[in-house]
């Protein structure tokens, strides 16, 4: 069976995940469809080959230079529909043109005969962004009204997709999320990785990683840590991750935290933190804080677990599920930053806090089990022989 994976230049960690697990299923021929973001990561994998059709998408380009690019793109990923002899097209994410990849673009893989799967990592991301968009609802309606099959991480994004698009919940997967294993894990010891961030190596560390976006609560957590920090003078918040949309977020958060007695105690790496460095942030942290206004799941929990770190998170979306009460961290309440405040100050009296590594190992051994992507894997391809059988 040949499967082709089109990947549209996003997530690279999700995506080395899940096809490293996938290429060591038996008998499966596996094409990936990216950008140059994948070269050396994706087709460094046995059995995997590589397809960047979509060229550089990462560095600043001019307008005409973009509109140039995606043509010639979709020119190509044209040509490779037609040609490939894959089975199967297991859509992870849409391309720029969301609303022609989501109408006619996937018109055109069915007429070529292929079935199609579809992950919805997001079930609508611009509502849960607080942008919601009438074309957006039309053209998730399309795509998950007319793919063979859907794949969601969780049952409360299947009981939100049947329910708010009327789709037959017999269509829908509920799959895991993986653990992100694309970052090295070199050994960093926590002095080392405090060392090579030139953060105090005694203090007590909060970790928030990842972009920085309004419903990410980053907000929160300044105002969450103001009302912690007045009683431990040692804590710091680090906050690392590159603003998504502009820069009057980030301002707003410098603003706010300028304005706290704590200011020296919260630091801000406003960029984006290349994979060799994401180990320094996450060993030097005691904890790290997930205060989101709105989520299902979210990638930075599976990387704290992967290196082991407790996670502080409000209780939305499928917190409640991936957090463990006291094992693996602690939930809160949404949009209320004394209640983090409290979490935090219980964490460093807690167990939690004072296992250390201990700890870490047993986090990391239930999140192996989990979320292991063998386990991914494995039932992506019974899906996959499903539709081939049914279709």
């Amino acid at each position: 069976m040949r499967v082709s994976i089109l990947n549209a230049g996003q997530q690279t960690d999700y995506l080395y995940g899940f096809v490293s697990a996938l290429a060591r299923e038996e008998n499966l021929q596996i094409e990936v469809v990216d950008a140059n973001c994948s070269v050396g990561l994706v087709d460094a994998i046995p059995g995997v080959k590589l397809f960047p059709l979509r060229g550089d998408n990462r560095s600043a380009q001019s307008f005409l230079v973009k509109i140039f690019r995606i043509g010639r793109y979709y020119m190509r990923l044209f040509r490779y529909a037609a040609s490939t002899r894959s089975e199967i097209f297991h859509i992870q994410w849409d391309n720029s043109l969301f609303l022609f990849d989501r109408t006619l673009l996937l018109l055109y893989y069915k007429l070529l005969g292929k079935k199609t799967v579809y992950t919805a990592h997001n079930i609508d991301k611009n509502k849960r962004d607080g942008h919601p968009r009438i074309l957006d609802a039309f053209s998730l309606r399309m795509v998950y009204s007319h793919v063979d099959a859907l794949i969601v991480h969780t049952e409360q994004m299947k009981q939100d997709l049947c329910g708010r698009f009327a789709v037959d919940p017999k269509k829908v997967n509920v799959i895991v999320h993986g653990l992100n294993i694309r970052v090295p894990s070199t050994g960093l010891t926590r002095y080392e990785a405090r060392e090579r961030l030139k953060i105090d190596k005694a203090g007590h560390v909060v970790l928030f990683f990842g972009m920085i976006d309004r419903y990410k609560g980053v907000d929160i957590a300044v105002d969450a840590f103001h009302q912690f920090a007045s009683k431990d003078p040692s804590a710091l918040l680090l906050v690392a991750g590159a603003p998504k949309r502009g820069n009057a977020y980030r301002e707003e958060l410098i603003r706010k935290a300028g304005r706290l007695p704590e200011s020296g105690k919260i630091r801000f790496d406003f960029r984006s933190i290349p994979p060799a460095e994401v180990e320094a942030y996450c060993v030097s942290a005691d904890c790290i804080v997930l205060p989101y206004r709105a989520i299902y799941q979210s990638g930075v929990l599976f990387l704290a677990y992967r290196f082991g770190i407790p996670v502080l998170a409000a209780d939305v979306g499928n917190f409640h599920e991936d957090v463990v009460e006291g094992e693996t961290g602690y939930l809160c309440r949404p949009n209320d930053a004394g209640d983090l405040a409290e979490k935090m100050e219980l964490f460093f009296k807690s167990s939690l806090y004072a296992g250390g590594e201990d700890v870490r190992r047993k986090i990391r051994g239930y999140a192996e089990k989990k979320y292991s992507w063998d386990h991914i894997a494995h039932d992506t391809r019974a899906l996959y022989e499903h539709l081939m059988r049914i279709l």
